[in-house]
C-alpha cells in the first residue's frame, strides 16, 4: 500500500467529519441534467460561414448597383440633366448644324488639305462645347453656362454659314474661269 493511502485509513475519521453545506445534492444532480442547447449552438460551423458569405456576396452585389446608377446618373447627357426651353433650343441648334455640315460635305473643296483643316477647326468647337458640357453637369442651375452653351451654337452656326459662303464664291469663281478656259478661241 501507498503512503498515501494509508495515511487516508488511518485518519477517516477525520475525513468524515465534514459534511457538505445545504443544497449540495440538489445543485449536484441540477449540474447532471444537461442544459439545453441554443438554436445557433446546434447550427454547424461550417453553415454559418456559408451564410456570412452569402450576406457578404450579396451586399457586395447591392452597393455596386447602387454605386453604378449613381454614377450613371451623374453622367446623363445634357438634355435629360435640362429639360425644357435649353432642350428645345439645343434640338433646334444641332439640327441647323448638322445642316450646315451636310452643306458643306455638298460643296465641292479642291484642296483635301484645307477641308481637313476646316474639319479640325470643327473638332476644336466642339470640344469646347464638351467642357461646357461638363461644367453644366457639374451645376446643373447655372444660368451662365446654359447661355455660353446657346451662344456657342449660334457662333458656330455663323462661322459655318460663312464658310459656305466662301466655299460658294470660289466655287462659282472656279466654275467662270473653267467656263473661260473651255471656249474657243
Amino acid at each position: 500500500m501507498n503512503k498515501f493511502e494509508k495515511h487516508i485509513r488511518t485518519n477517516r475519521d477525520q475525513f468524515d467529519s465534514f459534511e457538505p453545506s445545504e443544497g449540495h445534492m440538489a445543485r449536484f444532480r441540477k449540474k447532471l441534467i444537461p442544459a439545453p442547447v441554443s438554436f445557433y449552438a446546434r447550427i454547424p460551423y461550417g453553415l454559418k460561414v456559408a451564410a456570412v458569405l452569402l450576406l457578404v456576396a450579396v451586399s457586395s452585389v447591392l452597393i455596386y448597383e447602387q454605386a453604378q446608377l449613381y454614377y450613371t446618373s451623374r453622367q446623363k447627357p445634357v438634355q435629360v440633366i435640362v429639360p425644357g426651353e435649353f432642350g428645345e433650343a439645343r434640338i433646334y441648334y444641332t439640327s441647323l448644324i448638322n445642316e450646315k455640315y451636310s452643306e458643306i460635305d455638298r460643296l465641292n473643296i479642291a484642296d483635301p488639305g484645307q477641308k481637313e483643316i476646316l474639319l479640325k477647326e470643327m473638332e476644336e468647337m466642339d470640344r469646347l462645347f464638351h467642357f461646357l458640357q461638363k461644367d453644366l453637369q457639374a451645376n446643373p442651375t447655372d444660368e451662365r453656362i446654359l447661355s455660353a452653351m446657346i451662344t456657342h451654337y449660334q457662333m458656330k452656326l455663323e462661322i459655318m454659314g460663312h464658310i459656305i459662303q466662301q466655299l460658294e464664291k470660289v466655287n462659282q469663281i472656279n466654275s467662270t474661269y473653267e467656263s473661260h478656259e473651255s471656249t474657243e478661241i
